[in-house]
């Protein structure tokens, strides 16, 4: 009798082998699922790579806006020289700022004198600025202090296109000439304790004042350069008996120098306004 070893899946039946039938073998199906998008994982492991989500907003982007400051309506004169004596030509000069359409300027000189000028017809919405420098020029007749003074008008810009004023104004003081207020170039201050000496063309180029009580002496070269002298031994001098006064409020001087009489006072400057006061409380520097 043939002897036959089982083998899997095959049975001996009445002495004939046969096939077992497949009914009792599972099958297993092991799907590897991968990820559309990137790399697989190495040897089919590890988590499957992910995406992240962008959320786009539909609003619009804030943003921020400043406003600059307007700058107001401004007007500033300025005289040049700024001293001299009667008869000198002085350019006045004004210097305006600021929004709007410049329309009129009304020059008074102080003296009865005016000037000026005149846009003419400005439309609002007009967006020219203001700005604009005016000259005038003027010679007073007699000594005197004189305030210039300009008065200006604008139309503001649209929409409102309101008009808006400012004035511009300069003290200036007129010196009587040395030949009509001095004795060669000497005057006293009416409390007759400050006697002063400007020089004469020709002379030595300075202006000497001195005080009696206490006693002090100021001497200043035309550079604005002063020396000062305090006790018995300074040199004050001795002035003419017939020399003249200089009023409170008026003021002699030459090409060089200027000096205004004051309750406070003797103040004497050259042109530009470096100089110096004198009075019972001593010698003030002037710069």
């Amino acid at each position: 009798m043939r002897t036959v070893r089982s083998r899997p899946n095959w049975v001996q039946t009445d002495g004939v082998v046969q096939r077992r039938p497949f009914s009792s073998v599972a099958v297993v199906v092991l799907v590897v699922v991968m990820a559309s998008c990137g790399s697989p994982s190495r040897n089919g492991a590890g988590p499957a790579p992910t995406t992240a989500r962008t959320t786009t907003s539909s609003a619009p982007p804030r943003t921020t806006s400043t406003t600059s400051p307007v700058a107001a309506l401004s007007a500033t004169a300025m005289v040049s020289p700024d001293q001299g004596v009667a008869g000198t030509l002085f350019t006045f000069s004004v210097v305006i700022r600021g929004p709007g359409t410049l329309n009129s300027e009304a020059v008074q000189f102080g003296d009865g004198a005016t000037s000026g000028a005149n846009a003419g017809q400005i439309a609002c919405g007009d967006t020219a600025r203001a700005d604009h420098t005016s000259t005038y020029t003027h010679a007073y007749e007699q000594p005197g202090t004189y305030t210039f003074r300009d008065d200006i008008s604008v139309l503001g810009p649209p929409p409102s296109c309101n008009h808006k004023e400012t004035t511009a104004t300069v003290v200036l003081v007129v010196a009587a000439p040395l030949a009509t207020a001095t004795l060669n170039g000497a005057f006293l201050s009416p409390s007759k304790n400050i006697a002063c000496l400007i020089s004469s063309p020709g002379g030595v180029d300075a202006v000497r004042c001195a005080t009696f009580a206490p006693p002090l002496l100021v001497t200043m070269g035309p550079t604005g350069t002063s020396q000062t002298c305090a006790g018995p031994q300074c040199d004050l001098g001795n002035p003419a008996a017939e020399t003249p006064v200089l009023p409170y409020g008026s003021a002699t001087g030459d090409a060089t120098f200027q000096c205004l009489s004051s309750s406070a006072g003797m103040t004497c400057t050259i042109v530009g306004g470096v100089g110096f006061r004198i009075s019972r409380a001593g010698v003030t520097r002037i710069s």
